[in-house]
């Protein structure tokens, strides 16, 4: 069989408009078959393209959550300390930036409020701390100049017989120096102790030498000046039952009276509060010496004291008794 060429049959195709089926086995006697649309795909080719690979879907990110904006409170609403705390410098930035009528009449009218509620409040505290002893400071300290004074010699008298009962149980060091121009005028105020209250004192120079115009005895100072800290003389120091050293041991307790110079009285009410902290004095010596405190609750009580705020009513109950015992 006679072979047609396959140009011949394509071009007399498209010539003719008919499409020509092609006899494989006359094309290609080696039993070779083709594909049955190889024909139509090579007569419409379209190019081949590349798929374009997508890129990854990502999770859409989640949006910020709007913080919803709170809206100014309108209309009428409770005047309370709140509502006035917040509001009044509003009133009177109002009236200063834009003074109408209107707008200084709402800021005087807020103060006038302010006003009558402080007057209400402060009559109320009146009612109450004159109702209640234990609030009402005219039982712990007299007002009037009478009963004042009273407390106040009470405290005075106090004062003179805790240094007669210190000059009972010890005495006091005065430690001086050579250059010092008040430790002259102190030694005779420390004379004057003597003399009025009986405490005994002993004259320690820190440098070996001793004041103008002194003519006791002194005693040089072992170290004892830079052992209790002292930085100023003349210092006074009191020894309750002084003792001898003991293989080079010192016994002894000593209580800072003063440092620098003091006039006989304020240097007896030092002595005086030094006997206060050394427990050396009677019970009613240290009755006398706390008048001032008489009423007030200690600082152990104190920092015990536990409250309920949510129970106002509790405080008087709670707080009464440790008041009570300061007045015993």
């Amino acid at each position: 069989m006679q072979l047609i060429p396959l140009c011949t049959l394509l071009l007399a195709g498209l010539l003719s408009g008919t499409a020509i089926a092609l006899d494989i086995d006359a094309v290609k006697p080696n039993d070779n078959k083709l594909d049955e649309g190889y024909g139509d795909a090579f007569v419409n080719y379209k190019p081949y393209l590349k798929p374009v690979e997508k890129p990854p879907e990502t999770a859409p990110k989640p949006q910020p959550t709007a913080v919803p904006v709170a809206k100014p409170e309108t209309g009428k609403q409770p005047v309370t300390v709140e509502w006035l705390r917040a509001n009044y410098p509003k009133l009177e930035d109002r009236a200063i930036n834009n003074p109408t009528e209107d707008n200084i009449t709402a800021y005087l009218y807020a103060k006038r409020v302010i006003m009558d509620k402080a007057q209400q409040f402060s009559n109320m505290v009146i009612k109450v701390n004159n109702q209640d002893p234990l609030l009402n400071e005219n039982n712990r300290v007299p007002y009037a100049s009478g009963g004042a004074l009273s407390v106040r010699n009470a405290n005075y008298l106090a004062q003179q017989q805790a240094v007669r009962e210190l000059a009972r149980v010890g005495g006091a060091i005065v430690f001086v120096d050579g250059h010092c121009r008040f430790c002259t005028q102190e030694i005779p105020v420390m004379e004057g102790i003597r003399k009025t209250f009986g405490l005994e004192y002993l004259v320690v120079t820190i440098d070996g030498t001793v004041p103008k115009n002194f003519r006791g005895q002194a005693q040089i100072d072992n170290g004892l000046f830079q052992k209790l800290g002292l930085k100023l003389t003349p210092s006074v120091v009191f020894v309750p039952s002084p003792k001898g050293y003991k293989q080079g041991i010192d016994p002894n307790s000593y209580f800072i009276i003063a440092q620098g110079f003091y006039a006989q009285d304020e240097l007896a009410k030092q002595i005086a509060f030094a006997g206060h902290d050394s427990k050396l004095l009677t019970a009613d010596t240290m009755r006398d010496l706390n008048v001032w405190d008489r009423g007030v609750a200690s600082t152990d009580d104190l920092q015990a004291l536990e409250l309920d705020v949510n129970k106002p009513g509790t405080f008087k109950q709670t707080l009464q008794p440790i008041l009570l015992k300061q007045y015993k």
